[in-house]
């Protein structure tokens, strides 16, 4: 029972190693090559941890071969463009100007209802708003409203707001994240500063969020029952 566990918690580890060396993709962003070693390490890795007598490196070697594939590949498919498309194929216009490709749908074996789908996820309901719509390769559609159903923006409205910067967590659960002072161009005197000015440490703060602009939100943590 110990040797099992220990080999699961090694496998886990070079497994969780495995994935970051492979790079950082949500399930529904993968490319096919990406989801076909996905799957395959999943599997590869359910042998090892089952059979105990089978030696620990013959499960991991197959792993570490899609690992080092899947390098091989990605670097090929930023290199030769032509290797990329034969990989991932490309992006396919399902609406142009406004008017459907019912061709362009049946090749890509998508029907309808998958189509308003996706598009209603984007909170599209009219398929008259669309001008533009294009099938992307990981399988998500990306759409360009037509212009009367575009959203204004600032600069529509000559009303352009400063740039305050990304708001970042500089405290999560009582934790300083002095990485995140820097990205916003704070330091640790404005930090005691405005503990001190909401009288609390940061022990006794459950999150708190600011951007270049110096603007705060500060969420002190539940009163300890």
């Amino acid at each position: 029972m110990a040797i099992t566990a220990i080999r699961t918690v090694i496998i886990y580890i070079f497994i969780i190693t495995a994935m970051r060396i492979m790079g950082k993709r949500q399930l529904g962003e993968l490319q096919p090559a990406e989801l076909v070693v996905t799957l395959m390490i999943s599997d590869l890795a359910a042998v090892p941890m089952q059979e105990s007598g089978m030696p620990l490196l013959d499960g991991l070697i197959p792993i570490l071969v899609l690992v080092a594939m899947e390098l091989l590949l990605s670097g090929l498919m930023l290199k030769v463009p032509f290797f990329y498309h034969l990989i991932s194929g490309r992006p396919m216009v399902v609406i142009n100007d406004g008017k459907l490709d019912q061709q362009a749908l049946r090749r890509m074996r998508v029907t309808i209802s998958e189509m308003m789908e996706n598009l209603r996820g984007q909170n599209i309901f009219d398929i008259e708003q669309i001008q533009y719509a294009i099938a992307e390769t990981n399988g998500k559609i990306s759409v360009f409203l037509k212009p009367d159903y575009r959203p204004p923006s600032c600069g529509d409205l000559n009303a352009v707001p400063p740039d305050s910067g990304l708001p970042m967590v500089l405290i999560d659960d009582g934790k300083v994240s002095h990485w995140a002072l820097g990205v916003c161009g704070l330091d640790d005197k404005w930090l005691e500063k405005t503990l001190k000015w909401n009288h609390c440490r940061a022990d006794d703060v459950f999150l708190l969020t600011a951007d270049r602009a110096k603007k705060y939100t500060l969420i002190r943590k539940d009163a300890k029952k």
